[in-house]
């Protein structure tokens, strides 16, 4: 699931590709992502092993946007392949508040009949989101704060309910610094509620840009995406490097 570990995970070389028509309201952008691990909602979902993944989007001048987004995972069964569609609309209202509404599909091509029987893989989850940069304050803070809810969750679990809130610097030296804390919830009282952050750096040199993440657990998170039966296995904890650049 897109989301966005090993212990030690040198993550992510991203190369991106815009196609702009000049004077037209129309922009198509792709994307592209080399890692050693795929990290969504604070747990491996490649069973701390690399991912290779990239998208394509479209965006209009009203705001309207739409793209797909794919990469392998590992779950230990049949599925290899998380393919995600989306849409939506976004915009800024007049004191400067970013705002977001959209959905998004998750679909995992090729799994057996025998790894659904239990429940579809497949689900949709709509979001939305507010976003607000104090671009008259040192270091530029930028906040946001996010909901996600689907139906009928991975697995058919059911109601399933995700905030998440982040904070933004813009620090000397060309650095930025990005906190998350995310918090999953489910109606279902068989799946385990949790939470996690991360917190990382990044810097441009060049077309480049070099990203250090840590991604951990602040409740349940080890125990919600261990796939194992070692309870020592703990894939919401990684350190995280990402390469990046686009053209």
């Amino acid at each position: 699931m897109k989301q966005l570990s090993k212990v030690l995970a040198i993550s992510t070389v991203i190369v991106t590709s815009q196609m702009v028509m000049a004077d037209s309201p129309h922009e198509f952008s792709a994307n592209v992502a080399l890692s050693t691990d795929y990290m969504y909602r604070g747990g491996s979902q490649t069973n701390e092993q690399p991912a290779i993944s990239g998208g394509f989007d479209y965006a209009h001048s009203s705001g309207v946007y739409a793209g797909l987004w794919a990469s392998n995972v590992d779950f230990g069964d049949s599925a290899n392949i998380e393919i995600d569609f989306y849409g939506g609309i976004a915009g800024e209202i007049s004191n400067g508040i970013g705002w977001d509404v959209g959905a998004l599909y998750y679909h995992y091509p090729g799994v057996s009949d025998a790894d659904e029987a239990a429940g579809d893989f497949d689900f949709i989850e709509g979001y939305g989101g507010l976003t607000y940069t104090f671009s008259d304050v040192q270091l530029k803070p930028a906040i946001g704060v996010k909901f996600s809810y689907s139906p009928d969750y991975f697995g058919e679990n059911g109601d399933s309910y995700y905030v998440n809130a982040d904070l933004g610097l813009s620090l000397p030296y060309g650095v930025g610094f990005a906190f998350q804390y995310g918090n999953q919830m489910f109606d279902n009282s068989g799946m385990t509620d949790y939470s996690h952050y991360s917190v990382g750096l990044s810097k441009d040199v060049a077309q480049f840009n070099f990203d250090v993440t840590w991604y951990d657990e602040i409740d349940d998170a080890n125990l919600f995406w261990n796939l194992s039966s070692d309870p020592n296995n703990t894939p919401a904890e990684a350190l995280v490097f990402t390469v990046s650049a686009s053209f």
